[in-house]
């Protein structure tokens, strides 16, 4: 099915097969925002060619999770915001969790010379 969407652009119609937990993910997500499950979908394959520039997604992500992070300490988060908090968490967790090792191992030489000065 063809239609016309915002500002004149043509949309189809298409079905897709998920598996259950990204539906129930998507559906998270898409209350949060206010925003049909349909809406959201829409975004998020509409930014599909973006995801691939990675800084520019973490970006986007950070600036979500920083978003509920302060709302939750300002009033609370709805149990749809809590469950997205968490995925943002875990994101974030495997994102930066390079980067920590990396850091881990330059601190390395330096453990290694306290050690070295514990036992002088």
């Amino acid at each position: 099915m063809v239609s016309q969407g915002f500002a004149g652009s043509r949309t189809v119609s298409i079905t897709i097969n998920l598996q259950d937990e990204v539906v129930q993910r998507l559906q998270r997500q898409a209350e949060a925002r206010q925003i049909s499950l349909q809406e959201w979908v829409a975004r998020v394959l509409s930014r599909a060619p973006e995801f691939p520039d990675q800084p520019e997604a973490w970006r986007e992500l950070n600036a979500r999770r920083f978003l509920l992070i302060h709302q939750r300490h300002q009033g609370g988060l709805t149990e749809a915001e809590e469950a997205e908090l968490a995925e943002l968490q875990a994101t974030a967790d495997k994102w930066l969790e390079p980067l920590d090792q990396q850091r881990l191992d330059a601190l390395k030489p330096y453990e290694e010379l306290a050690r070295r000065l514990q036992h002088e």
